[in-house]
């Protein structure tokens, strides 16, 4: 079974950037989300098992969004991968204590995420 991905990041490049690593890996369905309201529009439809999940994003988000997912009867199983470019180890330390399992510093080393990603996903075959 093909497992789902939903990105979320107000960069469209980055957006882009990760669908790409991702996609390279040939066994992901990836979505796209410009900030936490139109992932919270995604969550229902798409019902991804993985969410990779930018923090400082203009409106609701990555802090919020990880809340209002964790908060949702059902959702306690996807995974949340935090990532920002800012934030550092506070935004790790933050989004650890809103329930991410995983936390990466932009710029990321590509082969590292995908690992992640992929060791993740298998948590949640399990």
């Amino acid at each position: 079974m093909t497992k789902r991905i939903l990105i979320v990041d107000d960069d469209r490049n980055i957006r882009g950037l990760i669908r790409k690593v991702l996609e390279r890996e040939g066994k992901y369905e990836v979505a796209e989300a410009e900030d936490g309201k139109a992932a919270e529009e995604k969550l229902a439809g798409f019902r991804p098992d993985l969410v990779v999940l930018d923090i400082q994003m203009p409106g609701e988000g990555g802090y919020e969004t990880c809340m209002h997912i964790r908060s949702l009867a059902g959702r306690k199983k996807i995974k949340i991968v935090g990532v920002s470019g800012v934030s550092g180890k506070i935004g790790d330390a933050i989004m650890t204590a809103l329930g991410a399992d995983y936390f990466f510093e932009k710029p990321f080393n590509n082969s590292q995420f995908t690992h992640k990603i992929e060791e993740l996903l298998e948590e949640v075959e399990a």
